[in-house]
């Protein structure tokens, strides 16, 4: 049997590479199978007269120029690895323009033996057999989907004017996520029906890619090969969609992340199934947009001095929290209700900043806990609650909770959305106190991090809205986030070869305050190798992967000192306010990850100032809890030491809780060293509680608190370590 192989021949466009200002070169990164001890040869199509490239820290000069009527440079033939075992490079372009670069194309090939001439299109059918213009065209309808609604695609491809050749093959690609793609039960999920077909189409194989393990391969032989103008037209039923807003149009499989619509087509002229897709433009687009306006969510902050002005925020989504681009069709009645106040809001149409928000300004509140509730003017019923707010008079030592996530992805690694939008959705619709990305270092240039590092900093306002400079880091030991108070962060590729050792990264760090780092927990492989507490303070317990209790149980008992944080790994270019399904949580995808089944979690953050240095400092110093999205407040501490701290204790420990929460709490239990050692069954909103552990013992010990709302929603303190003198 033909056995499908990963392309080897790549074919970059340097007009898609990146540029800074000042910069002395042009960036792009790229991917190509690791291929132990494989030979390859570099060549380049330009009109620059004498460029130079790097790819990592290789360094290829001009070995020979054809100057033909299409000037093709040959950088020679280097035996592989010149990337490292997961496949992902970045090059750098010396010595040639931007308008240069316009026109110029860089081409990796493991046909050593070829001498290329000619266009690139010429090229391309050198090295795959056909032209990417020769591939065809495809239309797909519907091509507007509603979030989450079950869809029958029907899929039309038509081959160009030389149609293909006998022994060619055409391969579809379906997101992992949705329905597997099956032709055994008709008319159940995931059917996929040839309808119709202008030669001999026999199915070859389905399984999941070798070049994305988020897709599947559907491919068919054409033993006849396929006319000029032929038509093939099929139908594929999936119950499943994505439930998040975004466009799918991309052609080219570049990445393993790379973003194909559904039933993306590619194809293959002979045995050697090297699948070239059409050109971008040729080939089709499917578009996910939200549903009807339907839910209404209300954020107050967490805890603030009184005196502050604050204001509440309404965000109005569809029912997984996708937002609506068009005014709603609610009648509402605001209520606030506290502690030392009872009135009702009253909503003017300039609070409306866009037709899905608005901010309604509460004043100065005096000291108490108060919550906000919306109802039907017409019926009374409730919409939404918002989560609580306690005011503290300036004199309590309590400090204020802000809230924030650091775990974004964008279209800057393998996630959607523009970078910059990352930032303004954290703070206009998250209503955060503060976020950073933690996208993969190693998907992104040297050039565009310059620039992402600017876009960071222009979003961070003091007291206002809070960005962290971070990245994630994946090598050896699994991945790591990486974050600073710094305007600047120096970069680590897990990659890269000579930065994979997480031991090289945190060298680097253990002396400075001004950075923090902790384990990506889904994807923490080997922790203790190469583990520095001096740099590794926090755990993210909860995100969008699901709770890893185990995980931080273990380590603590190991002897890890970790604060608890929530985040997300959200890839939809959001922090905190991902898509949810809340009746298929951890049963369906929340991304386009198939194995993402959660919605993004949140940190609270214990901290009398909103700015930078007071975060890394909080924490690097575990002065924070995680939350599966709630924004529940808690407070905890045992005998006094307070949440993250360490101390000693010559009696009993006293655990003291205060919890507010944003549905009634029906449990909460007092971990010690890993193990539940006191339950509280108690229903309430608020309330504070002290219990004494008389069946502690002398030694080292730590607790931490874990709660449960009745609506689902769990929260987490990070640990007190307690050593006891008995």
């Amino acid at each position: 049997m033909v056995k499908q192989e990963q392309r080897l021949d790549r074919i970059f466009t340097l007009k898609e590479a990146s540029t800074s200002i000042d910069s002395q070169f042009l960036d792009m990164v790229f991917y190509l199978p690791y291929t132990e001890g494989k030979k390859h040869r570099f060549w380049m199509l330009t009109e620059a007269d004498s460029p130079t490239i790097m790819i990592d820290h290789h360094k290829f000069k001009p070995v020979r120029i054809n100057e033909a009527k299409y000037r093709w440079i040959d950088f020679g033939i280097k035996k592989s690895p010149f990337t490292g075992p997961m496949g992902f490079g970045q090059i750098k372009f010396f010595g040639i323009r931007a308008e240069e670069a316009k026109r110029s194309y860089f081409v990796i090939t493991s046909q050593t033996e070829q001498e290329l001439y000619g266009s690139i299109e010429d090229v391309e059918e050198q090295l795959w057999g056909i032209k990417r213009s020769d591939v065809g065209t495809t239309f797909i309808s519907p091509s507007t989907v509603e979030v989450g609604r079950p869809t029958t695609f029907t899929l039309i491809y038509q081959t160009s004017k030389k149609g293909l050749p006998r022994g060619s093959y055409i391969r579809l690609c379906v997101p992992l996520a949705f329905a597997t793609p099956q032709m055994e039960r008709e008319g159940e999920d995931g059917w996929l029906e040839m309808v119709r077909s202008d030669a001999p189409c026999k199915l070859f194989s389905i399984d999941v890619s070798k070049e994305s393990h988020e897709q599947v391969d559907v491919i068919y032989s054409l033993p006849e090969g396929f006319p000029p103008h032929g038509e093939i037209v099929l139908t594929y039923k999936t119950e499943f969609t994505y439930l998040f807003e975004a466009v799918f149009n991309t052609m080219e499989r570049r990445y393993w992340y790379s973003k194909l619509p559904p039933l993306a087509v590619a194809v293959a002229v002979d045995e050697r199934m090297i699948f070239v897709p059409p050109l971008e433009g040729k080939g089709h687009s499917v578009r996910f947009i939200p549903a009807a306006p339907e839910r209404l969510h209300l954020f107050l902050p967490g805890r603030r001095e009184k005196g502050e002005e604050i204001k509440l925020t309404g965000i109005i989504t569809d029912r997984y929290r996708n937002i609506v681009h068009r005014p709603p069709k609610m009648k509402i009645k605001l209520t606030i209700e506290g502690t030392k106040k009872e009135a009702t809001l009253d909503i003017k149409k300039n609070f409306f900043a866009t037709p899905y928000r608005f901010l309604v300004p509460l004043g100065s509140l005096e000291p108490g806990i108060y919550r906000v509730k919306a109802t039907d003017k017409d019926t009374g019923r409730v919409i939404a609650v918002s989560n609580p707010l306690e005011i503290v008079d300036s004199r309590s030592k309590k400090p204020n909770i802000y809230w924030g996530e650091i775990h974004g992805h964008s279209e800057m690694s393998d996630g959607l959305g523009r970078f910059e939008e990352m930032f303004r959705h954290a703070k206009e619709i998250g209503t955060l106190d503060f976020a950073a990305s933690g996208d993969h270092a190693c998907y992104f240039t040297d050039n565009e991090w310059i620039w992402m590092q600017d876009i960071i900093n222009f979003y961070n306002r003091p007291s206002e809205f809070c960005t962290i400079i971070g990245y994630e880091w994946a090598g050896k030991q699994g991945h790591r986030n990486i974050y600073t108070s710094k305007e600047n962060h120096k970069l680590f590729r897990g990659m890269y070869e000579p930065t994979s050792n997480i031991e090289i990264v945190w060298k680097e760090f253990e002396d400075r305050e001004d950075v923090v780092g902790g384990p990506h927990t889904r994807h923490t492989y080997d922790f203790w190798s190469g583990h520095n507490p001096r740099v590794e303070r926090f755990l993210e317990i909860y995100s969008m992967w699901g709770s890893f209790d185990d995980l931080a149980n273990k380590l603590l008992k190991e002897g890890a000192k970790l604060g608890f944080t929530g985040g997300g790994d959200c890839h939809e270019g959001h922090c905190f306010f991902s898509v949810e399904d809340r009746e298929r949580q951890g049963q369906i995808p929340h991304g386009f990850a198939h194995s993402i089944l959660y919605k993004c979690g949140i940190t609270g953050v214990l901290m009398k100032e909103l700015d930078r240095e007071s975060l890394i400092y909080a924490l690097r110093n575990r002065k924070t809890y995680a939350t599966t999205g709630a924004r529940i407040l808690i407070d905890f501490s045992v005998s006094g030491i307070t949440m993250g701290q360490e101390g000693k204790l010559s009696s009993f420990p006293i655990i003291e809780t205060e919890i507010h929460g944003c549905d009634f709490i029906e449990k909460v239990e007092i971990i010690r060293d890993g193990e539940i050692v006191e339950v509280c069954y108690d229903t309430f909103l608020d309330k504070k509680f002290v219990w004494e552990d008389k069946k502690a013992r002398r030694g080292n010990h730590w607790y931490y608190v874990k709660v449960y709302q009745k609506d689902g929603e769990i929260a987490w303190t990070s640990p007190v370590w307690v050593e006891i003198f008995l």
